[in-house]
């Protein structure tokens, strides 16, 4: 549950709460007061009544000053019925005064004595419109509740929205921050909870960039100090091996050197921080890129039917090509059993690299592109970086097991006529 809806449920049981609430004290207390009300009249009643037998006065009625439905009788010692007014049903004898039915309808009976002989004035109200009054009562408080509830529901929701708004901004904003270089989150708001979170993400970003920066501080120190070395040694392999050119071992140890070299080039890119750099784009043709890769590893077959012209960064996207050629290479064990194709689809110029080694396990197309995952027998940074790449020019990479065996590597970048067609290819 959202902190939305849970805020919302929140002011909807509390609503409901407080109105049913009020609509039982706004009806509890018009009960007690309308009983109390007709209690006090039914006693003025008894008591006028009683005076009035005690003194009659010329001209006075029984009934003067009562509420509508007053039955007024005398009745003496024997339970005779000596005087009725209002209604020839019978009341009972009830002391104190209380709600009894007399001829099927409710009515509030009381009694007092007359004379000294046990005889007894009773009188009853009819509390027919008390009673209507109270379930009109009821029904307004019912129909006022529900129209109150869905009032305070509306102007919580739009209260919650606009409270919580900026703690939205905040959230989309945080989305948006890119981990490789974290910039503070801004907040301009007056909600002190909002301030202390974006502080709490400010604080936790700049310690994040800190680390980044020094991790890739370390990383272009280590780098620095393995292509050296590196350099000199597959310098000295290469040239051992023209003056041996049929020790294997010596061949070996030179194709070691060159992708141990390959793979401090790639730390290098992620030290300086060159993924993050916007892309230089001219016109870049793949064949061209497929023939040089293939060039770096004699062997390697290159299958073209045309030019295959993007736009793009040539040296970004020579490093893709050479990043899939070596991960093939190491995985088929030699050069000659890595292939690479180049066809167009559509507006899609597509370059698949397909090697003949073991393939891959039924997780690796998900996981494979990940840094620190090794596609082949590499070091997990080469294809990492070759996504990243390939994604900043537009396009996209996959990889799948070979109908036959081995691995597929494809690639998918938009043509040069499909950019140059696009709305935004001017921009």
């Amino acid at each position: 549950m959202s902190l939305k809806s849970g805020i919302g449920v929140g002011v909807a049981l509390l609503a409901a709460a407080v109105i049913v609430a009020f609509g039982l004290l706004a009806y509890g207390g018009f009960v007690r007061q309308q009983e109390a009300s007709t209690r006090r009249l039914l006693a003025d009643d008894l008591a006028r009544v009683a005076a009035l037998l005690e003194n009659p006065v010329l001209g006075a009625s029984l009934a003067t000053g009562s509420a509508p439905g007053f039955v007024v009788q005398l009745v003496d010692a024997d339970g005779q019925m000596v005087l009725a007014w209002g209604s020839d049903a019978p009341l009972p004898l009830v002391a104190p005064a209380a709600q009894v039915l007399v001829a099927g309808r409710p009515h509030l009976v009381g009694s007092a004595p007359w004379r000294d002989a046990g005889a007894t004035i009773r009188i009853a109200h009819d509390l027919e419109a008390a009673l209507a009054t109270r379930r009109e009562l009821a029904r307004s408080l019912v129909l006022g509740g529900a129209l109150t509830f869905v009032l305070a529901i509306l102007v919580a929701t739009v209260a919650v929205g606009r409270a919580l708004s900026p703690l939205d901004r905040v959230a989309a904003a945080a989305r948006t921050v890119d981990p490789a270089t974290p910039a503070p989150i801004r907040y301009d708001g007056g909600l002190t909870e909002i301030r202390s979170l974006t502080d709490a993400l400010n604080h936790s970003l700049a310690a994040i960039g800190q680390r980044t920066r020094a991790e890739r501080a370390f990383l272009l120190e280590v780098a620095h100090e393995l292509a050296g070395p590196l350099t000199l040694v597959r310098f000295h392999l290469i040239e051992a091996g023209d003056r041996h050119p049929d020790d294997p071992q010596l061949r070996a140890a030179a194709v070691a050197a060159h992708e141990l070299l390959r793979t401090s080039q790639d730390l290098l890119v992620l030290a300086r921080g060159e993924l993050e750099r916007p892309v230089e784009t001219h016109v870049v043709e793949l064949r061209a890129l497929l023939d040089q890769a293939a060039g770096e590893y004699p062997g390697v077959a290159v299958l073209a039917s045309s030019a295959g012209e993007v736009i793009g960064d040539r040296d970004r996207l020579m490093q893709v090509v050479r990043n899939l050629v070596r991960n093939g290479v190491q995985a088929a064990g030699r050069p000659e059993g890595v292939r690479l194709e180049l066809a167009a689809d559509g507006d899609v110029q597509v370059v698949r690299v397909v090697d003949d080694g073991p393939g891959l396990a039924a997780d690796a197309p998900a996981t494979v592109f990940e840094r620190g995952v090794r596609g082949g027998s590499g070091s997990g940074v080469g294809l990492a970086i070759a996504r990243q790449l390939v994604e900043q020019h537009g396009g996209s990479i996959a990889a799948r097991s070979g109908a036959g065996g081995g691995a597929v590597f494809e690639v998918r970048l938009p043509s040069l006529a499909a950019r140059l067609e696009a709305p935004d290819a001017g921009s």
